[in-house]
């Protein structure tokens, strides 16, 4: 395998192993805001691997941007992808679904390219713009038809859907700003440097929601749960996300988060009993074949 093809397929790997533990999210997110407060859940995952982050970015002398924009790019990459999404997150899936979340979710890379394309003032070809129409189709049918021929769900909370899509189009712009800053500083330094940011607003939130939580009450499933969002979710996912991003380019490597909907479905049903029916299996065709349509043409 030439240099080439062995750096293609370290790109392939590295983010879609991100998207595969992003997948999960959802999942376990949905299982730690059954065992505590919402929002203090959003906050608790990532304050925790916040510090891990800063122990480690700080023993390792991670080097750490030097040029004003490149710590613009640092904060808002931190604050949008490690504090307020993962706090908007929780607070969307207090009220609603995982497949809704999923749903979503899905429109990250649609709006993660779009904001590429508008910083870079250019925009992307039309297969790009055609996979992702396909693929937002299935994303629409994978909830709205995903059980029973019904269009909506009534599990949906409107509230909890608002928020989520809030909160995506504040990661998607996070995105942006790590994957361009990440091949100044470095994978490790953004990711770890981003999340030592995002202290500065999580330890004061998690500090006025403490009382809200019964901490005796949060069994072994939700602090499972927590582990799994710090350490896989906040650490290891954006660390692998950002390098793929900053090798691959932001507008191809985006797209491939339209997997993560049919990942998270299979999840669901696998984890918290959710059926997988036939407008599921052909919703996640849709996405397949968007997902392959829109990766750039050699």
């Amino acid at each position: 395998m030439n240099p080439s093809a062995s750096a293609g397929m370290a790109v392939l790997l590295v983010g879609g192993g991100a998207v595969l533990l992003w997948s999960g999210t959802p999942i376990a997110n949905k299982i730690a805001v059954a065992h505590m407060d919402p929002m203090t859940a959003g906050v608790l995952r990532s304050m925790l691997a916040g510090l891990i982050a800063l122990g480690i970015a700080t023993a390792a002398r991670l080097p750490r941007p030097r040029a004003p924009g490149h710590w613009g790019l640092l904060l808002g990459s931190g604050i949008a992808s490690f504090a307020v999404w993962p706090m908007l997150l929780s607070l969307g899936l207090g009220r609603t679904t995982a497949n809704h979340a999923a749903l979503i979710l899905a429109q990250l890379p649609l709006l993660t390219g779009l904001i590429a394309a508008a910083v870079d003032r250019r925009w992307p070809r039309r297969g790009w713009w055609a996979g992702m129409a396909l693929a937002g189709v299935g994303t629409f049918f994978l909830v709205f038809y995903r059980s029973d021929g019904a269009l909506l769900q009534e599990d949906g909370g409107l509230v909890g859907d608002l928020i989520i899509l809030g909160g995506t189009v504040i990661c998607a712009g996070g995105y942006v700003a790590g994957g361009r800053l990440s091949p100044v500083i470095g994978t490790w330094s953004t990711t770890f440097w981003g999340l030592a940011a995002a202290l500065t607003v999580l330890i004061p939130t998690f500090l006025l929601r403490l009382p809200r939580t019964d901490w005796s009450g949060v069994g072994p499933a939700g602090w499972t749960a927590i582990a799994y969002l710090t350490i896989l979710s906040s650490l290891l996912g954006y660390a692998a996300w950002f390098w793929a991003l900053g090798r691959g380019g932001i507008t191809r490597i985006s797209s491939w988060q339209l997997l993560q909907p049919v990942l998270t479905v299979g999840l669901a049903a696998a984890f918290l009993g959710e059926a997988v029916t036939v407008p599921l299996l052909l919703s996640a065709a849709a996405i397949l074949a968007g997902t392959a349509l829109a990766q750039p043409r050699k």
